[in-house]
């Protein structure tokens, strides 16, 4: 008989934020779980978000203040449908942005009728916040684009900052549109060719976001969050909170400051951890990849439950 001992692999569940969704993204959802939570949902928003998610317009769903409920609703849809098909035991949690809320829902810090409620509210303060603009720059190093943003900065009093450092080869900018695309200009200028401009029409995680940050900390304070059962990182600072002063001190931060994605996933990598995306899209396991982390799943692939299991 053999004596050596197989560990369990470390398991972090990742959730995508804005920018995941799309009409029919519950369509690889068994209808038992969908029926499970239509009277929550039902009950959380004044509106039919099932419907917009199923039968809907892109236009309808990419309002913010839809779009934060309809990923958070899926992305727990396709947690409940993974843990159904297979027992695992799940040690970090994790969201991109919006997403950290899907995480607080699975790791029980709130129910999906709080969540949903809080994200919807969330994005409302979020669009009535001045307009902006949100690029993603590739290949180019975190120092240089900070250098470029203190300088328009400064030269037009006007907001532009890194906003989610999402791999050392993609780090997102956001801010007032005429600093945004100054910027641009500079690093274009400066041989950095591949900037992309997102389909967004809110400055996330930015100084843009201080009204919204400011009244959203009344919002925050009506619900009665709990510590996560699972460990949680946060955005803000990489790290869990210790408690719940904390962890709503950085669920604020985060309006205004940048995603710390590099450094979530210098975390997990550390674990050796098997990453899953649960959500809508691929994005995040894309981001993971290009962060050097090779054990990546997304549960939008249809093989996802056939590579975990080899996996593990």
């Amino acid at each position: 008989r053999s004596n050596i001992l197989i560990m369990p692999r470390h398991i972090s569940l990742v959730f995508p934020g804005q920018g995941s969704q799309h009409v029919g993204m519950l369509e690889s959802i068994d209808s038992c779980f969908i029926d499970e939570v239509k009277l929550i949902v039902n009950s959380a928003l004044d509106f039919d978000l099932i419907d917009i998610i199923n039968r809907g317009n892109s236009e309808d769903l990419n309002r913010t203040s839809i779009t934060q409920p309809a990923i958070l609703l899926a992305s727990y849809l396709f947690y409940r449908q993974l843990k159904s098909s297979i027992n695992v035991e799940i040690n970090t949690l994790c969201g991109h942005s919006l997403g950290e809320y899907s995480a607080l829902v699975v790791g029980e810090s709130l129910n999906l009728e709080e969540g949903l409620k809080l994200v919807h509210q969330r994005g409302l303060l979020m669009e009535k916040c001045q307009a902006g603009s949100m690029y993603a720059v590739l290949n180019c190093d975190l120092d240089r684009i900070t250098d470029f943003c203190k300088q328009v900065r400064k030269r037009t009093n006007l907001e532009v900052s890194p906003a989610n450092i999402n791999s050392p080869k993609q780090i997102v900018i956001a801010g007032n549109e005429e600093a945004v695309e100054e910027v641009i200009s500079m690093l274009k200028n400066d041989g950095i060719r591949k900037c992309i401009k997102l389909q967004v029409s809110v400055p996330s995680h930015c100084k843009l976001m201080a009204h919204a940050a400011h009244e959203f900390e009344n919002v925050i304070r009506n619900i009665d969050l709990k510590l996560p059962k699972i460990e949680l990182i946060h955005n803000f600072n990489a790290s869990s909170a210790a408690d719940i002063n904390e962890l709503n001190f950085n669920l604020l931060q985060q309006l205004t400051n940048p995603v710390q994605w590099v450094k979530t996933m210098e975390y997990l990598k550390q674990k050796n951890s098997i990453i899953i995306e649960c959500g809508p899209g691929k994005v995040l396991t894309g981001i993971a990849k290009s962060n050097e982390l090779d054990s990546v799943i997304s549960t939008s692939a249809d093989d996802h439950l056939e590579i975990l299991k080899s996996l593990l």
